[in-house]
């Protein structure tokens, strides 16, 4: 039973994973997850052989070459180049707080209702080998559908039911009945704001994203249950411009912009907004105020750790130009398991590069270290882990506001 509910949970993370792609078309930048996903598997991986060498089931030595292996495998993970997609940031938070919210439950219940969770206990599979679940295939995205559409026909008070269905039609690009399903979660939702919004986005694509119209007016209903909803300000900016109302739609966005000042990227699309705004009302003799940002772009902008690496020419005739050079970075206080890596190749050397948020191994920013471990090692055999021969720098800690560069010397020989 329970490696049932495990490969269950994993494909539902996958189910997940594909919609929230779904949704988040045409919006921001989304960077592949899976360095944070190994990152995870390999701390527990620690928890677990720290467990076992501190109750002596593992000695020093058994110990220290399961951790360099682990170390290994981790930076050969996430050796590979990121995945980038460039999207629009509209509706980025309401289609992540909506799947995280009802997606897993919702399925989770779908199968308690439609499928056979009796068929987990043993010897349930022998006692009906006639029923239709057992060893059959993954469902079609066709099935899926019609089962939630069988599931709000009998029980039309399901607003999870609802929110998926609208999903999948808006995933199939079929927006009028994306817009149809939205209106049910906001009719059984008492109109909540995010079940607004996710109405507003579907209506706005069966007019070729235009907010005019009805999207703006519950856009604008969304907005006085929830001001502060960074999505819903960038819609109402969007629609006010539509109308020609640009004194408004430059306050909706300069609004939207305090909420995303975390996130640089979406600022400046904001203020290449304002700007076209106020371009366009002064090409139509219209006076608009600009209240000015609140934002702080330079201060949200990590510059990263810049680096200087070089290989000692007494060392040079050792290191093939091919063999890779890699160069983490570990937290000062914590496991030795790198939190940032990068690689180059000693054709490289010597290098100027920075070390940024982007190389982090599980997201986030540099900013959140105060302090970082930097090291870098020519791998001679090819792995990241350090084995005899290997050429590599000492260890520097370094604050990670650091604006000096940060010099890495290659000038030793692993033993």
């Amino acid at each position: 039973m329970t490696l049932f509910w495990l490969s269950a949970g994993l494909l539902l993370a996958g189910v997940v994973a594909v919609l929230s792609w779904t949704l988040f078309r045409q919006r921001g930048e989304i960077v592949d997850q899976v360095r944070e996903q190994n990152l995870r598997v390999a701390r527990d991986k620690l928890r677990e052989l720290e467990a076992d060498h501190a109750a002596g089931n593992l000695d020093d030595d058994a110990f220290r070459q399961a951790r360099e292996e682990l170390e290994r495998e981790l930076l050969e993970d996430t050796s590979v180049a990121e995945q980038r997609v460039e999207v629009n940031p509209v509706g980025r938070k309401l289609g992540a707080a909506l799947l995280l919210l009802l997606i897993p439950g919702a399925s989770v219940g779908l199968y308690l209702w439609l499928g056979s969770p009796q068929l987990l206990e043993p010897g349930a599979l022998q006692a009906d080998q006639r029923d239709p679940h057992a060893g059959g295939g993954a469902p079609t995205m066709a099935e899926i559908r019609q089962t939630l559409e069988r599931r709000v026909a009998e029980q039309p008070d399901d607003a999870e039911a609802w929110f998926m269905l609208g999903r999948l039609h808006a995933g199939a690009q079929r927006f009028a009945e994306a817009a149809e399903a939205y209106a049910q979660v906001a009719r059984l939702t008492d109109r909540h704001p995010q079940a607004l919004i996710a109405w507003a986005d579907a209506l706005a694509m069966t007019q070729g994203g235009r907010i005019s119209g009805k999207p703006y007016e519950l856009v604008k209903e969304a907005l006085e249950k929830a001001p502060e909803d960074p999505t819903a300000l960038w819609l109402a900016g969007q629609g006010a411009r539509e109308a020609g109302d640009y004194q408004n739609a430059i306050y909706f966005w300069r609004r939207a912009e305090a909420e995303l000042a975390d996130q640089p990227e979406y600022v400046k699309e904001l203020r290449g907004l304002i700007e076209a705004a106020k371009n366009m009302a002064r090409a139509q003799g219209v006076e608009v105020e600009d209240p000015g940002s609140a934002v702080d772009l330079e201060a949200s902008v990590t510059t990263g750790i810049p680096l200087e690496i070089t290989l000692a020419p007494e060392l040079a005739d050792r290191a093939p130009p091919d063999a890779p050079l890699f160069v983490f970075a570990k937290a000062v206080d914590g496991p030795p398991i790198p939190v940032a890596a990068l690689r180059l190749r000693v054709r490289d050397l010597p290098a100027e590069v920075v070390l940024e948020d982007a190389h982090l191994l599980q997201g986030g920013r540099l900013a959140d270290h105060a302090r970082l471990k930097i090291g870098a090692r020519i791998a001679l055999t090819g792995e990241p882990t350090a084995a005899s021969g290997d050429l590599q720098s000492a260890e520097t800690v370094v604050e990670t506001g650091v604006s000096e560069p940060v010099k890495l010397v290659i000038d030793q020989v692993v033993p």
